[in-house]
């Protein structure tokens, strides 16, 4: 154990990162080979022949792909795993030693041969007692090294687990996947192709009736759908989402492996004038200082990212303990919609559950603030609350002016609302008795009132600083939440400059929530300083500080009536 290197595990992932950049390259190589014949040069029985065995091979070293890159995420976890629990027994050992006890293989720690004068001294003079003392301490010190040991052993055979688990989805072999027709009877066929056209329920049904073996093939060869789709158990959409981030990198690795032109053709594809998008790439060629500038920037982007989605893989310090680390929690991951949704806390043990839907400037792979929000919740209540970060598609963005211009569109609302409308029914669904609240913050508040507009499922509802009631809402009556007796919410802190927006006649968002009858009025009260909650600051600070404000959303999440504070 003295001389285990917990990095090494790191230089592994690294090798073993690289070493999927390159399998997939061949994979690309081995797809490429299904085309012979579409232009003449290999055709008939036998070039259909060929066409029919590449393809397995090529899905075959695709799945060892993505094997690599979990592998890899999961070396990083052992390694800071191993890494903290060799410390924990290194730091006991110290001790040990400072004190002149000797230790046995297994642990046991011995009694130091002769107590020190200062022992006796503290002892009244008594030897013996000093002796007995040096038993107890001798006993104490065992107990905490072996248990350190325990600990470090325990982490080194999950980390074992976990990496061949990893490599265990590469194999081959898994039964295949057979849905359940409308008759019950199995039937061969595409299992998601009507996914698209078919209600929550009968996509939970269909999933229902495979057996586990079947639910992991359908994850492992179509983790898109499965980790995108509201009615699948979600359990499989985590699952399904590990394998959608680890393609995800595959894509950023080979588009750093790319050619030179491909990735021109990739700086260029943005710009939507086709004569600024010629004059663009002829000046990149044209000039090499700018070409390589722009690859480089290319590149520490897709390197940007690819860290970005390693963090998604990697373990995070458990909200409620922070020396236990847990696996995120991922319930949809689209880069192409910019969706991104991830659970906080343990939804077993939680005894409420909230969903936020953060505002302005929030990005795909920008979210981390809004997760750390979630998760204050989540440490805040003791893990009585679960909380999920939403975002299911693009926000605004902009500084300053041009953020604010760009938030008075609606259309972000109106795109993503019904996602969320549908969400909610599967939020209802796997809640069950336990109450659902959502947050609207700044945007995410029109965004919300929209979907309670469009049909919302939800036990109560809190408008954070929101930028409206929702597009096309002007009155309690435009809201059509499916919950009749749902319980409504608002909190502006004093000054926030969202009243300035907030119930504009004609404007994009609808009325002023705080203003709507039947909307209860929460007290924004004061910060930790003693300060008021009000100002500039405060249109973040009311859901990232531990405030007045911050502890009455709480209340209100937990249903704690007694603690929350009116206006």
């Amino acid at each position: 154990m003295l001389s285990w290197r917990p990095e090494a595990l790191t230089e592994l992932a690294e090798t073993w990162d690289a070493a999927a950049s390159r399998l997939q390259a061949h994979a690309d190589s081995v797809d490429g080979a299904k085309t012979i014949g579409t232009a003449g040069v290999f055709t008939g029985s036998t070039a259909g022949a060929a066409r029919a065995a590449i393809g397995p091979t090529a899905a075959g070293l695709r799945r060892v792909c993505q094997a690599l890159i979990l592998a890899a995420a999961e070396a990083r976890d052992a390694a800071d795993a191993l890494g903290a629990g060799r410390n924990r027994v290194l730091s006991v050992l110290a001790e040990v030693r400072d004190e002149g006890c000797p230790v046995a293989d297994d642990g046991t720690v011995g009694v130091a041969p002769e107590p020190s004068g200062l022992l006796v001294l503290c002892s009244g003079g008594s030897e013996a007692v000093a002796r007995t003392m040096l038993d107890v301490r001798g006993r104490e010190l065992t107990r905490l090294l072996q248990a350190a040991l325990r600990e470090l052993g325990a982490a080194d055979t999950a980390a074992a687990s976990a990496i061949d688990a990893a490599f265990g989805a590469a194999s081959p072999g898994r039964a295949a996947v057979r849905p359940a027709a409308a008759t019950g009877d199995p039937v061969a066929g595409d299992p998601v192709a009507d996914w698209p056209h078919c209600s929550q329920d009968s996509i939970a049904d269909q999933i229902a009736t495979m057996s586990a073996a079947q639910r992991q093939r359908l994850i492992d060869e179509r983790p898109h759908e499965v980790g995108n789709t509201d009615g699948i158990p979600w359990e499989m959409r985590m699952a399904a989402n590990r394998i959608n981030i680890a393609n995800a990198i595959l894509d950023e690795h080979r588009g750093i492996d790319a050619p030179v032109e491909a990735k021109l053709r990739a700086i260029v594809a943005p710009v939507r004038d086709p004569a600024d998008a010629e004059r663009l790439w002829a000046t990149l060629h044209a000039d090499p200082v700018l070409r390589a500038a722009a690859l480089d920037t290319y590149d520490r982007g897709a390197r940007g990212r690819i860290e970005y989605y390693e963090t998604l893989l990697a373990d995070v310090p458990d909200p409620v303990d922070r020396d236990r680390r847990v696996p995120r929690q991922i319930l949809a991951f689209d880069p192409g919609r910019q969706s991104f949704i991830e659970l906080s806390g343990d939804l077993g043990r939680a005894r409420a559950l909230a969903v936020l839907v953060p505002g302005l400037n929030t990005t795909f792979d920008g979210a981390a603030d809004d997760i750390a929000t979630a998760r204050r919740f989540v440490a805040g209540s003791g893990g009585d609350v679960a909380m999920i970060s939403y975002l299911g598609g693009p926000f605004p963005t902009g500084p300053l002016a041009a953020g604010v211009a760009d938030a008075a569109d609606a259309r972000y609302a109106l795109q993503m609302a019904p996602r969320l409308v549908a969400f909610s029914e599967d939020v209802d669904r796997r809640a069950g008795a336990m109450p659902v609240t959502y947050l609207g913050h700044s945007y995410g508040g029109s965004i919300l009132g929209t979907a309670e507009r469009f049909g919302l499922t939800a036990d109560r509802v809190v408008y954070v600083e929101a930028a409206g009631a929702g597009v096309g809402v002007h009155d309690p009556s435009d809201w059509h939440n499916r919950n009749p007796s749902v319980l409504r919410f608002a909190i502006t802190a004093p000054g926030d400059p969202i009243g300035l927006v907030q119930g504009i006649p004609f404007g994009s968002h609808g009325a002023d929530p705080d203003e709507m009858p039947g909307v209860i009025g929460l007290a924004a009260g004061r910060r930790l300083t003693g300060g008021p909650m009000a100002g500039l600051s405060a249109h973040g600070d009311v859901v990232s500080e531990p405030s007045d404000a911050w502890h009455n959303i709480l209340a209100v999440i937990t249903g704690d009536r007694d603690h929350i504070r009116l206006k």
